[in-house]
């Protein structure tokens, strides 16, 4: 018989530590803390679980307010004032999990005296989760005791509940696009249900609630392209659902000359995924040509702005800048949208003439494969590390398109290659880890080593596994 992974979640004593900062809110009114530098009292963490013979791995905390810059949590022992280890945060996303491995003698300590958490680098305090109804433990100041269950079996336990809730936009509409696959598969059914209980915490009395990437609240309205992916998943679960007009009404306002959905001046590839796809769906639900040409529009511009068949930019300007240059999730951004996009509409005018440019992107990117299944995170560059994100939604949309016949038999064995490599990386209790963090600090952390647990890339995964698993079925 296997045993699962146990979270052991403490009980917060939040010292001196410091409230939400003006401007910001914490997601679905959940309690934070902020912590403090040294100086002051301490954020205390505190065990009552009867834990004789566990052994915790790791101590995690989970960030609640969207962090810029660098910094470290120094964990000490409450009684003794040792250091056991310390968090390394830099530009962290809501919902992002951080952990410390914890020596045997060292987690014993841990369970019997608690710990102290202090700012000990940076001035930029980074805000936890401490607590709330409704509140996955696994977003709470918790210790990991690793159980003898498959890490496959334990992702398919942390992503089928609300231990893979994202911020609203793009984070949360991978992993809501990942339960909606996943639930095709007879095996995953009840997936759509957790899907709806994910977007029960932003939709709460027909109004969209929720907080923009900066943890600024955005009730009620649109900022970004990006934050119109949820918008898929949620024509699927409710069709009918008012709100849907939103999305429409912003998509229309914020085109350019030639009919692409930019932000401000730059146009993206993020697009083809967050704009196009649920364009696709709203438009095929309702029987409008117009946005379905709209949506294919999104795809057609991107393709011509970004790739010329050799090169991959994230960013266009009119001015001639590009950026991010054969980023890993870029294009899987652009690969993925595209064959979803084209999925929803497959029949309808205009698809079959955009299929051969995104067979191109496929054959192309594919040839960056390294031997390890993976991409780095800018793909063309090995020396680099990998990107588990970027590089399962790449996989995905290989599977996708290979599974349409759209791409080659080659696409589908390189989806292949790619998860089995995935199951590597994935921890005890089957969060993915090896993902390169949040792009908003550039290229430079980018092209480090620093990589981090981020359950958006468990979306993006699960996206990949439905693929392959649809296919064979």
């Amino acid at each position: 018989m296997t045993i699962p992974s146990r979270h052991l979640d403490a009980t917060v004593d939040p010292g001196d530590g410091l409230p939400t900062p003006p401007g910001k809110r914490a997601p679905c009114g959940w309690s934070i803390v902020g912590i403090p530098s040294t100086g002051v009292k301490p954020v205390a963490l505190r065990w009552s679980h009867q834990a004789t013979g566990e052994i915790p791995s790791r101590l995690r905390v989970t960030v609640a307010i969207d962090q810029r810059g660098d910094s470290q949590i120094t964990v000490t022992l409450a009684r003794s004032g040792r250091r056991i280890g310390c968090f390394d945060v830099r530009n962290a996303s809501v919902f992002q999990p951080y952990e410390i491995p914890l020596l045997p003698d060292d987690a014993t300590a841990m369970l019997s005296e608690g710990v102290a958490l202090q700012l000990t680098r940076n001035s930029e305090p980074v805000w936890i989760f401490t607590g709330g109804d409704g509140l996955d433990v696994v977003h709470l100041p918790h210790a990991l005791v690793p159980g003898t269950r498959d890490a496959v079996n334990e992702f398919h336990a942390r992503f089928a509940s609300l231990a893979s809730v994202q911020q609203f936009g793009w984070m949360e509409g991978c992993v809501l696009d990942g339960l909606l696959d996943l639930a095709a598969l007879p095996q995953h059914a009840t997936a759509r249900s957790v899907a709806q209980r994910h977007l029960a915490l932003f939709i709460r009395n027909n109004q969209l609630i929720y907080e923009g990437p900066k943890s600024d609240p955005c009730d009620g309205h649109l900022d970004t392209i990006e934050g119109t992916l949820p918008f898929a998943a949620f024509a699927q679960l409710y069709p009918k659902h008012p709100l849907l007009d939103m999305a429409l009404a912003w998509w229309r306002k914020e085109t350019d000359a030639e009919g692409a959905v930019i932000d401000w001046i730059s146009t993206t590839s993020e697009g083809s995924y967050t704009l196009a796809y649920p364009m696709a769906i709203i438009a095929l639900q309702r029987g409008d040509a117009e946005l379905e040409r709209m949506a294919l529009t999104q795809l057609r511009l991107r393709q011509q702005r970004l790739f010329d068949g050799t090169t991959f930019w994230r960013m266009s300007k009119p001015t001639g800048v590009m950026g991010n240059r054969n980023w890993a999730r870029g294009i899987a951004w652009h690969l993925l949208g595209g064959v979803r996009t084209l999925s929803v509409l497959r029949g309808r005018p205009g698809v079959d003439a955009l299929i051969p440019g995104f067979a191109a992107l496929a054959d192309w990117v594919q040839k960056f494969q390294r031997p390890d299944g993976q991409w780095s995170v800018f793909v063309d560059e090995p020396a680099l590390s990998q990107d588990t994100a970027g590089s399962a939604g790449i996989a995905a949309a290989l599977a996708i398109g290979a599974n349409h016949g759209w791409f080659s038999d080659a696409a589908r064995t390189s989806a292949q290659r790619c998860l089995a490599s995935l199951s590597g990386h994935l921890t005890a209790d089957g969060l993915l880890g090896g993902v390169s963090a949040s792009n908003k600090a550039g290229e430079e952390l980018q092209r480090s080593s620093y990589r981090v647990i981020f359950p958006m890339g468990m979306g993006l995964m699960a996206q990949l596994i439905a693929a392959l698993a649809s296919k064979s079925e």
